[in-house]
């Protein structure tokens, strides 16, 4: 490679370097100005609120409700006796049908409609074949075949909570008894005014055909304090004990803690003075005598490990859900806490740090994953609070001073690239040039 090129390969290299170092400035300056952007949108979105809820979102889901066939239900007939005790072949079977593939969810769906039983029996008429939820007491039943090669039924007398006598008829006999004082949940078509001769008494009401009688509770009136009467009846887990704590919710002291929680958020929530703060000398406190703290109000907080919202079974307070999560303090040493709520609880996962109120229910035992025996305090919580970290005053004029330095920074880089672009240049056009000039005198020497 001659001198000339060796120079025009280095001159061209100075610029390439040149080229990258602008780039890199202008990349720099491009960055520093998006950031001062999104400040500025952030900033506008703390001054106003940019949530969307959706609304007026519904979706008819009970449409898929197995309807019957109307034309089997014509001959239904009750306004006299003689017709109240017949049980039309054809219709019967039609409900019975619709009755064995009824379930539960489809009633909730529906928003649990509940069946007048003060309307009038031509009103009644019209509702021939439409499900309806029951909960009532048992009073009578029994299994009985009605013919031979005929299914089992099990045909009951019930009183609503409302006292109304209704006649029911399941296709699947109960597995057990009836538990919780005979009080059940009864899901069911309504067929019609059915008379019945129950102990030597005739007994004339609204007959309904369902799938199953299944246990159930009555529904808990609001409370404004805990039953220290039965809470007093709760036992903590020894420790060294394995249980799974989604028997909690078999628990009606449980219930009865979410009855207050549910109770004092309706009223406005819980007074907050009165928590007891959960510190770790409480905690100490709390595990070594945990019976003189149940029901107590405590105000706790931590960072949420674990969250869910599932279905819940049949309870006494009629909800659909109940939500759990596990959460834990650093200042509270390893010790988790395990948080319950009814209904779907937002208990603010992935939100930093969380401040809740929740009375005390009880130390549960179990075994973690490193066969290490445990006891976590319960809690049935009734409300939650991001804690909130305090900003500086001077945090955003912080910012904003880190940023313009950026874009100072910035815009000097680009003009001392430009100026070294410039000089580099010039330092090689004059190397050239005397390049030049010394080959001129060494031509006109040899010429002489």
């Amino acid at each position: 490679m001659s001198r000339r090129q060796e120079i025009h390969r280095k001159a061209a290299e100075a610029a390439i370097r040149d080229r990258r170092r602008l780039v890199a400035a202008i990349i720099g300056l491009v960055m520093c100005l998006a950031a001062f952007y999104a400040l500025a949108l952030k900033k506008q979105s703390d001054e106003a609120d940019l949530a969307t809820k959706q609304e007026g979102v519904s979706t008819d889901l009970a449409d898929g409700i197995p309807q019957p066939d109307r034309a089997k239900l014509v001959d239904i007939r009750d306004s006299s006796e003689a017709e109240q005790v017949i049980l039309e072949p054809e219709a019967f079977e039609e409900l019975s049908r619709l009755g064995r593939s009824l379930v539960g969810s489809w009633l909730y769906v529906m928003g649990e409609p509940a069946f007048p039983f003060d309307a009038n029996p031509e009103e009644q008429a019209l509702l021939r074949a439409e499900p309806f939820r029951l909960r009532a007491t048992l009073l009578d039943g029994q299994v009985v075949r009605r013919g031979v090669g005929l299914a089992e039924e099990y045909w009951c007398l019930l009183r609503t909570e409302d006292g109304h006598l209704v006649h029911y008829v399941a296709m699947s006999p109960p597995e057990e008894l009836m538990v919780n004082d005979n009080f059940v949940l009864a899901d069911g078509y309504f067929y019609k005014q059915y008379r019945k001769r129950i102990d030597d008494q005739w007994i004339t009401a609204p007959l309904f055909v369902g799938r199953v009688v299944a246990p159930s509770f009555r529904k808990l009136e609001p409370i404004s304090e805990p039953d220290s009467e039965l809470m007093a009846q709760l036992e903590d887990h020894p420790l060294g004990t394995n249980n799974d704590p989604r028997k909690l919710d078999q628990r009606k002291e449980l219930w009865h803690l979410m009855n207050l929680a549910q109770s004092v958020h309706a009223e406005g929530g819980a007074n907050h003075e009165d928590a007891i703060l959960l510190d770790y000398d409480k905690l100490v406190a709390l595990s070594k005598d945990p019976e003189v703290y149940r029901g107590r109000l405590f105000e706790l907080g931590g960072l949420v490990r674990e969250a869910a919202t599932v279905r819940a079974e049949e309870n006494p307070l009629r909800v659909r859900e109940i939500s759990s999560a596990w959460i834990r303090n650093e200042s509270l040493g390893d010790t988790l806490m395990h948080l319950k709520a009814p209904g779907d609880f937002n208990f603010y996962p992935n939100k930093g740090p969380v401040i809740y109120h929740g009375y005390f229910l009880m130390l549960w035992a179990y075994v973690d994953t490193k066969s290490i025996p445990r006891r976590v305090p319960v809690f049935v919580v009734t409300d939650a609070e991001v804690q909130v970290v305090p900003t500086p005053p001077f945090a955003g004029q912080m910012a904003f001073l880190f940023i313009g330095i950026a874009v100072v920074l910035g815009l000097l880089m680009f003009f001392v690239v430009q100026r070294d672009r410039k000089r580099n240049a010039a330092a090689m056009e004059a190397l050239v040039a005397k390049r030049a000039a010394r080959r001129k005198e060494g031509d006109q020497r040899s010429t002489s």
